[in-house]
């Protein structure tokens, strides 16, 4: 029987296609949950301008595919981000990432030189996230996989963690040509059980968004 959970992926890599997009479908697709899966390889991704204008609350001013996605992940009841490492996380990967926390910084601030009266920063309150990071043929160290957790549990994102080291994400080799991933059966298993761990928690403890759904059901 199909869950009513609905999970989104937002792929970081900035190939189209590639190993970190493979991983998340093959996960998704072994799971009984409704999903969507955005590859930032296909969006139009700026840099933040620190313009100021979002500390009100309001939308990001730039003209790009920004606010179409934060829409998508407030919509879905959990977040999987599958990015590869280059020499830090992905440099589209890295500026999503940065413009969804200057937003956050930018709300709950009223900017840098003012305090908000009624700070407004709530973006996910409390949804839950898990992250993979892929790698070619070397290491991901333990230590950009922190970075990068710290970046998205900032939003307001709660961190789904694995029974493995190093428990804060899963780190896969997958190879450098596309699809090499497919034949990492362990580490694909692993994000296997993170996933559906999350599935688990969101059934169980349904936020307000899956509850407003089962509702009209």
């Amino acid at each position: 029987m199909k869950s009513k959970v609905s999970l989104l992926a937002i792929v970081g890599s900035q190939r189209k296609n590639g190993n970190s997009y493979y991983l998340a479908k093959t996960v998704f697709e072994s799971l009984p949950v409704s999903y969507k899966t955005i590859q930032l390889a296909e969006k139009n991704i700026g840099f933040c301008t620190l313009c100021e204008q979002c500390k009100d609350g309001g939308d990001c001013v730039l003209q790009d595919d920004f606010n179409e996605i934060l829409k998508e992940m407030q919509a879905a009841d959990g977040i999987v981000f599958s990015s590869p490492k280059y020499l830090f996380v992905g440099s589209k990967f890295l500026a999503f990432l940065e413009r969804l926390d200057t937003l956050v910084h930018m709300r709950k601030h009223g900017g840098y030189e003012h305090k908000a009266e009624k700070p407004n920063s709530e973006l996910f309150s409390g949804k839950p996230f898990c992250i993979f990071l892929t790698s070619g043929t070397g290491q991901v160290e333990n230590e950009i996989l922190r970075i990068a957790e710290e970046y998205i549990e900032a939003l307001g994102l709660k961190p789904v963690f694995s029974d493995r080291t190093p428990h804060l994400g899963v780190n896969v080799k997958t190879g450098d040509a596309k699809g090499k991933v497919l034949h990492n059966k362990e580490a694909i298993e692993e994000c296997r059980e993170v996933v559906a761990r999350m599935v688990n928690l969101i059934e169980r403890a349904p936020h307000k968004r899956l509850k407003e759904r089962k509702n009209q059901l």
